[in-house]
């Protein structure tokens, strides 16, 4: 199992590798767009934590650098409606609401607010929660006041930042909300969230600058990926190339080592293995087709005299001489001569009868005695001699190639029974 899993990613390393590369890109993408939101939301809170801030700060400032100062002072009035009132000033949420009306700008999208869930009668429509954000605003800070409240929102066609804290009730402004005749509430204790400040700040602008920084960004990932990706294909590539011409090298060496297994090292010619190989299916092939099949074997008279009288070495020599003489007589596809064992030589001839096998038989033995190897101690020449035995059957299912090895030999003995330097056939006669 795990060898075909290997297979497969093998054959399939380059969509392997350019998918794996992609899906690198898209987390990248997704990663880089992550932090580029991030990062606006970051700016925008931290922008929107100073607004708040300076607000703040400039209402408490006005709180308690001016209000504590003049409530001693005769005609000085401190009520929401100041406008009304001749010697009137804002209290300190008035002064904040409309110092948010100043700094606001409509036109850019960045608004100030001041709200509450209990407005002064005079700020009934303008002072409480307008929209959804500012009702969830309310609710979570009067159960978190010391949490921060904001969402980005889409407002028309733009995108905005929208930012509240809590504002709490303090000491200074206890009594006077307790005891103003018209104030909404008469219970506030110090510490309650009288209501929340809200700061609205467009991204448009944030967000194209981020937009050409991300483009910039992709641009240069697709870059790199590309690259990557052609250096990958040119890579494995020539790796397969290199991996297929090693292949092709280790089948040549193979086919050659698996050739000389079946070579015999003195005469060249088919080993015995080989030979038993060629013969079966040289066999079957003539079953099938209904032709004679010729065999001829061979062997060099009085060899072991020659090898005493000469010496191996001549032996050597003599047996590559008469395989030569074998080799040059084998002339059509399926015929093979081969080393039968010591001195015996045997050839194969596929869909030749008896007659043909004599004429090759005759070629054979003309060109032995051409040679005139010399052989002092033979009995019957002064030169290296062969006897040999013809076989020729048409395979059928009731017989088997080992009938026509042995009629081969048979007739091999025969040869040598009368005289030698001969040949003999034994089985089916020509028509």
């Amino acid at each position: 199992m795990a060898r075909k899993i290997y297979q497969l990613i093998y054959r399939r390393i380059i969509t392997i590798l350019v998918t794996l590369l992609c899906l690198g890109l898209v987390i990248a993408w997704v990663g880089t767009y992550c932090l580029s939101r991030n990062l606006i939301t970051s700016q925008a809170m931290q922008h929107a934590s100073v607004a708040v801030q300076t607000l703040n700060e400039a209402r408490k400032l006005y709180s308690a650098s001016n209000i504590n100062r003049i409530r001693s002072i005769d005609g000085v009035t401190v009520t929401p409606g100041y406008h009304a009132v001749e010697g009137g000033i804002p209290n300190p949420a008035t002064y904040t609401i409309e110092l948010g009306d100043r700094l606001s700008d409509p036109d850019r999208g960045m608004l100030f607010r001041l709200y509450s869930n209990y407005p002064f009668p005079n700020r009934q429509l303008t002072g409480g929660p307008q929209d959804r954000f500012q009702r969830d605003a309310l609710d979570y800070l009067e159960k978190h006041p010391e949490s921060l409240y904001y969402r980005t929102e889409k407002l028309g066609k733009s995108y905005a930042f929208r930012y509240a804290e809590a504002v709490l009730m303090e000491p200074s402004c206890v009594a006077c909300h307790n005891r103003l005749p018209n104030s909404p509430k008469k219970d506030w204790e110090v510490g309650q969230v009288r209501g929340a400040v809200e700061v609205t700040q467009p991204l448009d602008r944030v967000m194209l600058i981020a937009q050409d920084g991300l483009t910039a960004i992709y641009t240069a990932l697709t870059g790199i990926i590309a690259l990557a990706i052609a250096g990958l294909v040119l890579v494995i590539g020539r790796l397969r190339t290199i991996n297929q011409e090693l292949e092709e090298k280790v089948s040549e060496r193979t086919a050659a080592l698996s050739h000389l297994a079946n070579l015999d090292g003195l005469t060249q010619l088919a080993n015995r293995r080989q030979f038993d190989t060629c013969i079966q299916q040289e066999w079957l092939r003539m079953q099938r087709n209904c032709w004679p099949l010729s065999l001829i074997l061979c062997d060099v008279d009085c060899f072991k005299k020659y090898n005493d009288t000469y010496g191996h070495q001549a032996g050597d020599d003599c047996l590559r001489a008469v395989a030569q003489v074998l080799r040059r007589n084998i002339k059509r596809t399926g015929e093979v001569a081969a080393r039968y064992g010591g001195e015996e030589f045997a050839i194969i001839l596929p869909n030749v009868n008896s007659f043909d096998a004599i004429q090759v038989a005759t070629l054979i033995q003309e060109e032995i005695d051409a040679l005139k190897i010399p052989h002092e101690t033979a009995l019957n020449c002064t030169y290296v001699t062969l006897s040999m035995g013809i076989s020729t059957m048409v395979p059928r299912e009731n017989s088997s190639y080992q009938q026509l090895i042995q009629s081969a030999d048979k007739a091999l003995y025969q040869a040598k029974y009368q005289g030698r330097n001969c040949f003999v056939v034994w089985g089916d006669r020509p028509a």
